[in-house]
């Protein structure tokens, strides 16, 4: 069960607020049934379920596999959305872990992408800019190195220290976001921590969520405030920018982009969020073209973001440029991971890499662009990986019979 907390008091509201987890450890299920997926479908097309049907049968058996959870979430029911795009370019879900595995089938450099400590260290002995970490914790870790807590109490101490705020945490294995907390202080008077979205814990309970939920590992890093024309549009908060790359012959390139951007109580950006905002990104100008948020039948656009009312549709992200030559050199640094979708912020001295996912979300780019990725591209660059693990079997296989 989450740590027990209580929201600051507002004394212009009455009643009580339901009590939101300090730390979310598993996201919401979709209760909605088929039935009702499809008799909203049928409402808002004024097509027939057979025909909808009929188009869902056909993409599933195409060369992007969609499920009918696919089908919905990407809005592929609504040709209008697509705007002429070809749809069999798409990729479910199921197909993209295909494509993942036989593009990265170096899979002895996984690991790495799945520790967030193992991938910035990685990152920033190469010279790349990363979120330093200020504290780990990891339960009954036998070291003396004053940064890492170990037990319950170390963790006290070390988050009790009130000079370290603002801390972002998260574990150090883990995805989509489940686990972190955005910390804006912590008042030795009370005992408590003070999350950067109003919310009051109580130390001991935070600490204890930490240890039931994360022994194999948790850190905090330095609260990384975004640009100054980022805050401006969605506050002060981390809004980053996926960028996916192809490492094509040893020549890479970003393949697709798009921006997420946390609204409402959201710290974290991750779309999964309920209310958080997805834009197109023009790749030659990093300018938005469109902003979208929701997915499926709740899919909803906007213009200007619900919280601030600044503008989002033209927006310019700052230091694209070197944001884009940042990451294709990156690329080009985990030549064994071809296919990686990078997360990285804009800060007011330049872009910072926040993590490297060698299982990008295909979802994100295809609903930001209502267009598939499984385009000549991809489709030809897949054939050329698929040929290069071909020949590393063959090889392994010989070396195997040398020995």
């Amino acid at each position: 069960m989450p740590a027990a907390l209580v929201k600051i008091p507002d004394s212009k509201a009455g009643g009580h607020e339901p009590q939101k987890p300090v730390v979310d450890v598993a996201r919401p299920q979709s209760t909605q049934t088929v039935d009702t997926a499809l008799l909203r479908m049928v409402a808002e097309t004024k097509s027939s379920p057979l025909k909808i049907m009929r188009d869902y049968v056909s993409l599933s058996f195409g060369p992007g596999k969609v499920s009918f959870k696919d089908y919905t979430q990407l809005r592929l029911f609504d040709e209008a959305f697509w705007q002429g795009a070809d749809r069999r370019h798409v990729v479910g879900q199921h197909r993209g872990v295909e494509v993942h595995q036989q593009v990265n089938f170096r899979h002895d450099w996984w690991g790495m992408f799945d520790n967030k400590i193992a991938m910035a260290s990685y990152l920033s002995a190469y010279g790349f800019p990363t979120i330093a970490t200020h504290a780990v914790y990891c339960e009954s870790l036998a070291t003396t190195a004053a940064h890492v807590a170990r037990d319950a109490d170390g963790l006290r101490r070390a988050l009790a220290d009130e000079s370290i705020y603002p801390l972002f945490g998260k574990p150090t294995e883990g995805l989509q976001s489940l686990g972190s907390v955005g910390l804006k202080r912590y008042s030795s008077q009370s005992r408590c921590l003070e999350t950067t979205d109003g919310r009051v814990v109580a130390l001991d309970a935070f600490v204890a969520d930490i240890v039931r939920n994360y022994a194999a590992g948790y850190m905090f890093q330095k609260f990384a405030s975004p640009h100054a024309a980022i805050r401006a549009v969605c506050g002060d908060r981390l809004a980053t920018i996926r960028l996916v790359t192809l490492n094509l012959e040893g020549a890479p390139k970003v393949f697709r982009a798009c921006w997420k951007i946390p609204a409402g109580d959201n710290i974290a950006d991750n779309y999964w969020r309920a209310g958080n905002l997805l834009a197109q990104l023009d790749l030659a100008q990093g300018t938005v073209s469109r902003v979208v948020s929701g997915a499926g039948l709740s899919l909803a656009h906007h213009i200007v973001h619900p919280d601030t009312k600044s503008r989002m549709t033209g927006f310019r992200i700052p230091h694209w440029d070197a944001m884009v030559a940042m990451v294709v050199e990156a690329a080009r640094l985990m030549q064994h991971v071809p296919l990686i979708g990078w997360d990285v912020a804009a800060l007011d001295d330049g872009p910072v890499i926040v993590e490297m996912n060698e299982r990008p979300d295909f979802f994100l780019p295809q609903l930001a662009d209502a267009r598939g990725v499984l385009d000549a591209e991809l489709t030809g660059f897949l054939a050329t990986q698929k040929r290069k693990a071909a020949e590393r079997r063959a090889e392994n296989k010989s070396s195997l019979k040398d020995m």
